[in-house]
């Protein structure tokens, strides 16, 4: 019954998530919001995080006071008489490091550097994960946008077999325009059913960026309006240098192979420390007991070469970390570049679309305009419908291509 009831619960959960996707239409911030809160790899990524962050306490352990207790009872005798004898024994030790040469405090640094660079790692996967889910936010809007266009064309070529089919029937145009405004509009409807498949594939893609591969996504706001927006190049790399997190965690990793070769440099170092016990022992509980105190030197004279080769292995880790870190600011600025490129070059081919688009639109009003009036021919609007609808679907492209530049540059520079 209990496992009934739980799978019925998740039952309910999936149905009214289902119904508020499709209750009205999903923001961006929405999407972006379910995305944070439900995304695997930022939940396996906030393990790695508390799982580093654990490691500083380790670290710290190992430095502070170690007690342990112990008891035991031993009996003893011979088969050659029947008496026997038992002791009881009970002991409990203080240990203490007193000075290792700074040794710890190494430890403890290195734990705490590679627990930042977790937390960089974090934020990494975070800019990654709102970029999937903007990157088909946008794409389920492109071809929602694709779809309209799609049905702006077969309308317009609806209409036109509309005139057809009039002109026809009174005897002013011959039976070839029906059938080629038929088979324009068959081919239209096509188009429309191809754009649906596209937008379905979005919403499947938006479903798994968010999370959960299995959310029924139906609407969604339109996000790719045009928006203006600048940035000098010079500002764009500076922010790169500033917000992106890939580089910080670079830059912790060389800056813990820095820590890591000051710690294996002290393998040959003395340790210090102090102990110290009280034991209880007899034949009886508490018969006798005693106490103990020790100050021990332990000085390593010959490791034979280990600790020399794992100076050299720390001093290579450290020098391939720094060429690490180096090679990666290369490429950040260059994707920066490239970024701030193709936004400029989108913005350009917008501006140029919606031209076409505007001077198409005035084409197809005055070809449908004298196919009206009786004077123009198929070809003549068949031409002016398509070059109009290739026009509109330039644009959205245009718009697309431009809003996916910006995200781009936006993720180039850190800080989604």
């Amino acid at each position: 019954m209990k496992r009934h009831a739980i799978l019925l619960g998740i039952l309910l959960h999936l149905t009214m998530v289902s119904v508020l996707w499709a209750a009205e239409p999903l923001t961006l911030d929405r999407c972006i919001a379910v995305a944070l809160e439900n995304h695997p790899d930022l939940k396996a990524a906030e393990g790695k995080v508390e799982s580093k962050k654990a490691s500083i306490g380790e670290a710290k352990a190992s430095g502070l006071p170690q007690l342990s207790a112990g008891a035991n009872y031993n009996r003893s005798g011979s088969s050659e008489q029947d008496d026997s004898s038992g002791r009881y024994g009970m002991s409990a030790a203080l240990e203490q490091s007193v000075y290792d040469w700074g040794k710890r405090r190494l430890q403890v640094k290195g734990a705490s550097i590679n627990s930042d660079a977790a937390k960089m790692d974090y934020l990494q996967t975070r800019d990654g994960v709102i970029y999937e889910v903007k990157s088909a936010y946008y794409g389920l809007n492109r071809s929602m946008r694709e779809y309209e266009v799609a049905k702006t064309r077969y309308d317009n070529y609806r209409k036109r077999l509309v005139w057809a089919q009039s002109y026809y029937e009174v005897g002013t145009k011959a039976k070839i325009e029906v059938t080629k405004a038929q088979s324009d509009l068959a081919g239209s409807k096509l188009a429309l059913v191809r754009t649906e498949s596209a937008a379905a594939q979005y919403r499947a893609q938006l479903a798994s960026a968010m999370g959960d591969p299995l959310l029924k996504i139906e609407k969604v706001a339109d996000a790719i309006d045009y928006e203006e927006w600048n940035i000098p190049i010079e500002d764009a790399m500076k922010r790169a240098e500033n917000q992106r997190p890939e580089l910080f965690a670079k830059m912790k990793r060389v800056e813990y192979a820095k820590t890591n070769l000051s710690l294996v440099q002290k393998g040959m170092a003395p340790d210090l420390s102090a102990s110290a016990g009280y034991n209880w022992y007899g034949s009886a509980p508490f018969d006798d007991n005693g106490w103990n105190a020790k100050l021990s030197l332990n000085i390593p004279i010959m490791d034979g070469g280990l600790t020399k080769s794992r100076t050299e292995a720390a001093a290579a880790e450290l020098m391939t970390a720094d060429a690490e870190y180096k090679s990666l600011a290369n490429s950040v600025k260059l994707e920066v570049r490239k970024a701030w490129e193709a936004l400029r070059e989108a913005k350009e081919a917008l501006s140029a679309s919606r031209e076409a688009e505007y001077q198409q639109r005035e084409t197809l009003n005055l070809a449908q305009g004298r196919y009206r009036a009786g004077v123009g021919n198929s070809l003549e609007i068949s031409d002016a419908i398509e070059s109009y609808a290739s026009a509109q679907a330039n644009s959205v492209l245009a718009l697309y291509e431009c809003k996916k530049a910006r995200l781009s540059l936006e993720k180039a520079m850190g800080g989604l």
